[in-house]
């Protein structure tokens, strides 16, 4: 069984190499910096059944997340949606809308403005539900998009230039103690 080269026979500049690749690559990787996780929020689970609401009065404070779920083998779909004419956003359309659910699907909505939100099928008009809500009105969130955390880059960047300094420094006494 052969030996392995002693770390002392690289070069500086292999071992320089070495370090600012290790810390390009596996530094992000770490994720150093905690993420951050978003408290629960309140929630009421509703059951969507062939042919009606359970439970067909839901009385919840302002910030509930409510998700209806169509829980049965039937055949037909199924929709969450304001009554007509009543809770529609500024283009006309219904504000709460889940468009058509199949058995097994879900649905939610969290209401952040207090009042009553009459629930109707869009393709049953018999099928009707109202959810009542209470409290102080509250901000609705902003929409963005997921931002990228550049922290483990940036650290990663530091420490393969702060080798980079030292590595220089090095070299430099080190010739100049030659001379």
């Amino acid at each position: 069984m052969g030996t392995l080269p002693h770390f002392s026979q690289y070069t500086l500049s292999q071992m320089v190499v070495v370090f600012i690749l290790t810390g390009l690559f596996i530094f992000p990787l770490l994720q150093i910096t905690p993420r951050q996780v978003q408290a629960s929020d309140p929630t009421f689970p509703a059951t969507i059944f062939d042919n009606y609401y359970q439970p067909l009065r839901i009385n919840i404070t302002t910030g509930t997340l409510v998700t209806w779920t169509y829980s049965t083998n039937g055949k037909t779909q199924h929709t969450v949606t304001s009554s007509p004419q009543t809770n529609t956003s500024q283009g006309g359309a219904p504000l709460i809308n889940s468009g058509p659910l199949n058995p097994g699907q879900s649905f939610s909505y969290t209401f952040f403005k207090h009042g009553l939100y009459p629930i109707q099928c869009a393709f049953h008009s018999f099928m009707n539900e109202l959810v009542n809500v209470t409290g102080t009105d509250l901000p609705s969130p902003p929409i963005t998009s997921p931002s990228i955390d550049y922290t483990p880059y940036v650290i990663g960047g530091a420490i393969a230039g702060a080798i980079v300094v030292v590595a220089s420094i090095a070299i430099f006494v080190r010739r100049r103690n030659k001379n």
